[in-house]
Formats: C-alpha cells, sequence, structure tokens
C-alpha cells in the first residue's frame, strides 16, 4: 500500500489523554492527588484509613487498608511501624484533625453508585484528605489465593511533595512477592495476575 502522508491531520491530532484505573506499579509516584481518605477497620477492629490517590498522568486506583490508623493493636501490642508510617502520611498531608464527612460514591460520569438494594454507597471519608497532595512510594504485592494470582498496591511511605528523600528511594522500590506467590510459580503457576482493584463501575457491592 502507498504511503499517505497527511500533514494537516498531523496537526491537528489530539494528543493522547493519560489516565486509567487499577494496579499501580511499584515506583515512586509525585504529586499524588488524595481523591478521598475512608475511615474503615481491620477485622481485629483497628482503626484503618483506605485512599484513593490519583497520579500526575490521572491514574487512580484505591489503596484499601494502606494504614492502621491506631498506636496500638487492638490486642495491646504496640503498632510502632504501622502507627509511625501513619503520622508521616498525615503529616506529609497536612491532615490536621480527624473530623469526618459522609460521601457518597461516585462513578466515571458522575453519577452516584448504587449497592445491589438500590442504596447509595456512603464512605465515613476524612475532611483534611481531600485533595491534598504527596509523594507516594508504593509497592505491588503478589499473593496467591485459591490457585491465582493476586495483585494489590501498598504504601512503602510517604513524603511531602517535592522531597529529596523521595527521589532516592525511587529505583529501590520493587515488587513484593509472598512465599507461597513464590512457591507457586516456581511450580510452574501461570502468572497472569487478577487485578484487585476494580474500578468504580466493577465494585461488587
Amino acid at each position: 500500500m502507498e504511503l499517505v502522508f497527511n500533514l494537516t491531520e498531523v496537526q491537528e491530532a489530539q494528543e493522547a489523554v493519560a489516565g486509567g484505573f487499577g494496579i499501580l506499579e511499584s515506583g515512586m509516584y509525585k504529586n499524588c492527588t488524595i481523591v478521598r481518605g475512608v475511615h474503615s477497620k481491620t477485622k481485629g477492629g483497628n482503626n484503618a484509613l483506605d485512599i484513593t490517590v490519583k497520579t500526575e498522568t490521572g491514574h487512580e486506583t484505591t489503596i484499601y487498608q494502606a494504614f492502621v490508623m491506631d498506636a496500638k493493636w487492638a490486642n495491646g501490642s504496640d503498632n510502632k511501624y504501622g502507627y509511625a508510617a501513619f503520622l508521616r502520611f498525615a503529616k506529609a498531608c497536612g491532615m490536621n484533625s480527624a473530623e469526618t464527612f459522609q460521601e457518597a460514591l461516585l462513578d466515571r460520569d458522575g453519577k452516584q453508585v448504587l449497592r445491589k438494594d438500590q442504596t447509595p454507597v456512603i464512605f465515613t471519608s476524612f475532611k483534611a484528605l481531600q485533595n491534598k497532595k504527596c509523594d507516594l512510594g508504593i509497592v505491588k504485592a503478589l499473593d496467591v489465593y485459591k490457585g491465582e494470582v493476586k495483585e494489590t498496591n501498598e504504601v512503602y511511605d510517604t513524603f511531602a511533595c517535592g522531597s529529596e528523600s523521595s527521589d532516592k528511594l525511587g529505583s529501590r522500590l520493587k515488587d513484593k512477592a509472598t512465599t507461597a506467590y513464590k512457591e507457586f510459580m516456581a511450580n510452574g503457576g501461570e502468572s497472569e495476575a487478577e487485578d484487585t482493584s476494580a474500578p468504580v463501575e466493577e465494585i461488587d457491592l
């Protein structure tokens, strides 16, 4: 076929729009926007924080139980590292209170998301985290459940935007694999992974 080069069409071509939903690759994400920080609970009853983040390129994902916000676990033992990680996140984002509000979940078109019983999905969100920015070190965690690879994201650490420390850390962030995942792959398991961070429209409520 003969090549046809249309300069007018080239000049009028629209730039691609970055974006997307779901699991992020391991790395340092600068100037992330905290879309929402939701108050949740662990199975043991501890206060946890689920965060929905949007990267500079528009990619959005939710990290469930990104932080446990209590200084102690429900059994009374110290949550030494987890609590310190939450404090660093709160400081980097300028979280100055734990005041919450009831936030309706909206889909990509701005319509309210409903549960199977047609009641709206409502979050208990922290006011002081809405639309705050920070640098997030994120790792992709690999595990196996019932013979299927599962991918999730975890927060490795948080920094204020523009921190020199985040620049130094970025190149060292690698995927995190459980022993079960390593054994599964060593025994010839398929590497096709299931993304457990589904877009809003696909959440099974």
